[in-house]
């Protein structure tokens, strides 16, 4: 089964991330400034989507290898400008980030991860509201390295928090 998908498609931190957004949501822009900061492009606008298993893998279209179109820049050729590691020829998708400019629900300690499916396989899924004060680029690094730590920041405050309200009902 495969399908071609609406979105620009990384390799962040070794983790394979769909970026997707209404048009002009800024997908490439971000894609741009993750390449900058060491990150890879597999795919620009049209990612290739193949199930594997219980893995949803994405690589590039031929007509589009190595592109990528920014509304300031036009088309750039990245690995003419970045070198071979800024390309990635296909990865497994862990994760997608939407770009919105709705305000989700009410923060909680698991952040908004919800869940996305692609070809029948659910995927983790952020909505990223990009902000003033942290870089997107950043937040979306911060969300891979998540999903590849297998202990996860609210679980540990979860364990300290039952730890503390154990000890002061033993007091």
């Amino acid at each position: 089964m495969a399908t071609v998908h609406h979105g620009v498609l990384l390799r962040v931190d070794g983790c394979g991330v769909l970026i997707n957004g209404l048009a002009g949501s800024g997908k490439s822009s971000l894609a741009l400034a993750l390449i900058g900061r060491g990150h890879a492009l597999v795919a620009d606008d049209a990612p290739e989507l193949t199930r594997q298993g219980q893995t949803v893998r994405g690589h590039c279209p031929s007509a589009l290898q190595d592109l990528l179109y920014t509304r300031s820049l036009g088309v750039v050729n990245i690995r003419l400008m970045y070198g071979d590691a800024a390309i990635c020829d296909a990865v497994a998708i862990d994760c997608c980030i939407t770009l919105t400019n709705a305000v989700s629900a009410a923060p909680n300690l698991d952040g908004s991860w919800s869940q996305r499916e692609l070809l029948g396989i659910a995927v983790p899924a952020l909505a990223l509201l990009p902000n003033r004060i942290v870089s997107p680029a950043i937040e979306v690094e911060a969300a891979a390295r998540a999903l590849r730590s297998k202990a996860r920041a609210a679980d540990t405050l979860r364990a300290r928090q039952s730890a503390a309200m154990q000890a002061t009902a033993c007091n």
